[in-house]
Parts: structure tokens; C-alpha cells; sequence
């Protein structure tokens, strides 16, 4: 049986390898440069990087944007939502699509 921890550790994990493979998948040019290690996604855009991590102490997903800034995430109704309702995929659609069309 698995606890809350670590159902949180492995939903955060294989939502960071999803956003990472998604983007790989969908920049054909390679604009964007993935490096995924250890649960740390970074991503080097042209306007800057983008760091996504689990925060397992918190249960969140926190994103570093070098646009619109730091963000944390929870899992809510099959989404990762911040407090304000943003959406975690929708933000990167809309943040990374300045660079490259990509969907989640």
C-alpha cells in the first residue's frame, strides 16, 4: 500500500519525465534544451531557464519560469493547480509556445 508520500513522489516523477519526453517529442529543432536529472528538469530557453522540481516536503511540483517567476503546484482534481488556480501545463503551454508549439 502506498502512503501519501509516496504517492505524491511517484505522480510528481512521472509528470516531470512527461513535461521533459513531451517537449524532447515535440521540438523538432531543438530551441529548447532538456536536461533531466534526478527528478530536476531544467530548461534552457532563449528568454532564460526553467528549473521544475518536487518539493516532497510539501507535496508540490515548484517551477522557476525566467518570465513570469516562481510558482508552486499541488495536485488537485487530476491537475497540478496553484493556489490562484493556475495550472501547471496550460503555464508552460503558454510560456514555452513563445518558443516552440508544444502540448501537454
Amino acid at each position: 500500500m502506498h502512503t501519501k508520500s509516496d504517492t505524491f513522489s511517484i505522480l510528481a516523477s512521472k509528470t516531470i519525465a512527461y513535461i521533459s519526453d513531451q517537449i524532447e517529442d515535440q521540438d523538432e529543432t531543438g530551441v529548447i534544451d532538456v536536461d533531466y536529472l534526478g527528478d530536476i528538469l531544467k530548461l534552457l530557453t532563449p528568454k532564460g531557464e526553467y528549473v521544475i522540481n518536487k518539493h516532497s516536503a510539501a507535496k508540490e511540483i515548484w517551477l522557476a519560469s525566467p518570465i513570469s517567476g516562481p510558482y508552486h503546484f499541488h495536485h488537485y482534481n487530476d491537475k497540478w493547480v496553484n493556489k490562484h488556480g493556475a495550472e501547471l501545463m496550460s503555464l508552460l503551454e503558454q510560456e514555452l509556445g513563445q518558443f516552440v508549439a508544444v502540448r501537454f
